[in-house]
């Protein structure tokens, strides 16, 4: 290729730059036990004694759990596990398998909510980016008009 991007290529930023977006307009804000409601889209933060019980369902080194709350009760809940964040930083996706925790598992549940601020943010700079890969590939193609002649000429 001679440098101009094709319109996949630009199709594949685009999206991308949506999926980045996406993910950068979550929000995590702790909450407690009579806060959470079943419905509620959570990560929730074990503890080590709650890595080690979830072992044989989750595997070796689990730290973090997202995913929703299915019960809630004073002494444990049931999330359905979307994603285990592990010590390395690695992770997984699960499809919906539901976990029993006991409240000695975690340390911490946190909701998961849409930032306003982050969205528009987001927004904007998708629309930006899109506006200039479309006029950089104009400009490199040939697709600008007018101007003096080339030198020479």
């Amino acid at each position: 290729m001679n440098g101009i991007p094709s319109v996949n290529q630009m199709r594949k930023g685009a999206v991308a730059i949506s999926i980045l977006a996406a993910v950068a307009c979550t929000t995590y804000t702790p909450i407690h036990g009579s806060e959470a409601s079943p419905g509620y889209d959570v990560r929730i933060r074990l503890t080590d004694l709650g890595a080690v019980n979830l072992v044989p369902r989750m595997g070796p080194r689990a730290r973090e759990l997202d995913g929703t709350l299915r019960e809630v009760t004073d002494t444990s809940l049931v999330l359905s596990v979307r994603r285990v964040v592990r010590e390395a930083g690695g992770e997984d996706s699960y499809a919906g398998e539901d976990i029993p925790l006991r409240s000695a598992d975690f340390e911490s549940v946190e909701v998961s909510k849409t930032s306003v601020p982050r969205s528009i943010l987001a927004a904007g700079t998708v629309l930006a980016s899109v506006f200039l890969v479309a006029k950089g590939a104009g400009d490199v193609s040939g697709g600008k008009t007018g101007g003096p002649p080339p030198p020479g000429k």
